[in-house]
């Protein structure tokens, strides 16, 4: 009872208005008259053979002091260094392999499968790496990959039915969880005691030791309400001294000092697993009004690249729903800098840009 009544009404008032204004944004950039523009050449193979060398050596140099902890030492391989270096590398590594996926597709023969477009250097390197990543605690980024896929598969080529999509998601949600409890110490054998002792116990408590992660994030959002007030409007402070992430950690170790947090600005919000509830970021950032015209806004582009033909438009538009179905709703800060904004925006943009480049000179040549 530490949230009041009053609170609880302007909080489901909020989340309703968030919905409405991520919905409204996504239906006024649908009907606008879109150009069906392609551009040609988007992704040059020589330009993305670069990226790969790239977000390969990086996986080696930072992978190699790390190598001892695989599998084995979750809690203590986060305390490394370069630990957040190597997390980097990999989704470097994992832009790459979406950006190469959809130029096969984009440059397939008639007819051919899509597993055929998915067996290709790129995604084969990050499904190793995906591994490792999982047993260092990427789970969610490795699943947000896998949404990816999905999301590419059903939006440009065939519509998954909502069971199809209803399976696939439960399916996601039981392998993190038990990859979950995996990672901090408790065997196949615990599981199964576990679950001897709670299903007979009813459904509830099941879910409550299984789900338990998500609950810990909920925490935070209770703590929040029962504490401060929703505020109606903010500047994006804790959001854009962020921006300082974009600078590598190897390069600028202490940059973490430099971000401004939400204690600083005097919410002391208590967290059980170490993530917040989106919704205090939301608030926290921009208030209630500000909140909405940022998913709106999101939404709006997201439509409109939707429509934008073009493998890097497709690759950004893949990337970022990949994102915002699981971690932007744990880590918003640090979702939106780095994984949506250096990684799903400006690593294709980059991309892009060499590929113009070594087109010109190839060009020039001839």
């Amino acid at each position: 009872d530490i949230v009041t009544p009053q609170t609880w009404v302007w909080y489901f008032t909020s989340v309703l208005l968030f919905y409405g204004s991520f919905i409204a944004g996504s239906w006024m950039s649908s009907k606008r008259s879109l150009p069906a523009v392609k551009i040609k050449n988007d992704i040059d193979p020589t330009a993305l053979n670069i990226f790969l060398a790239i977000a390969i050596f990086f996986i080696f140099l930072f992978g190699y002091p790390l190598r001892s902890y695989f599998f084995f030492a979750y809690q203590k391989s986060t305390q490394i260094p370069v630990f957040d270096s190597f997390i980097a590398a990999s989704i470097l590594l994992m832009s790459v392999a979406v950006c190469a996926t959809i130029r096969h597709y984009y440059k397939r023969k008639e007819g051919q499968s899509l597993w055929k477009v998915l067996f290709n250097p790129a995604v084969i390197s990050y499904c190793i790496v995906a591994v490792l990543l999982t047993s260092m605690g990427g789970r969610v980024i490795v699943g947000s990959s896998l949404i990816m896929i999905l999301v590419f598969y059903s939006v440009y080529i065939r519509r998954l039915r909502p069971l199809a999509c209803l399976a696939v998601f439960i399916a996601l949600v039981l392998s993190s969880q038990v990859v979950s409890m995996w990672r901090i110490g408790i065997s196949m054998e615990d599981m199964f005691a576990i679950q001897e002792y709670f299903l007979p116990r009813g459904w509830l408590r099941a879910a409550t030791v299984f789900f338990s992660e998500n609950f810990m994030v909920g925490y935070s959002l209770i703590d929040f309400l029962g504490k401060y007030s929703i505020p109606l409007l903010r500047f994006p402070v804790v959001l854009l001294s962020n921006l300082i992430g974009l600078i590598p950690s190897f390069l600028f170790p202490a940059k973490t000092s430099w971000m401004v947090s939400f204690t600083s600005l005097g919410y002391n919000v208590g967290g059980l697993s170490g993530g917040f509830n989106a919704y205090i970021s939301l608030v926290v950032n921009f208030g209630i009004l500000g909140a909405s015209l940022f998913l709106f806004g999101l939404s709006y582009v997201l439509q409109w690249l939707k429509h934008y033909s073009g493998p890097i438009a497709t690759a950004v538009y893949v990337m970022l729903s990949g994102w915002l179905a699981a971690l932007f709703f744990r880590n918003l800060e640090q979702t939106v800098i780095k994984q949506m904004l250096q990684f799903s925006v400006l690593t294709p943009l980059a991309l892009l840009i060499l590929s113009r480049f070594i087109a010109a000179r190839r060009k020039n040549r001839n």
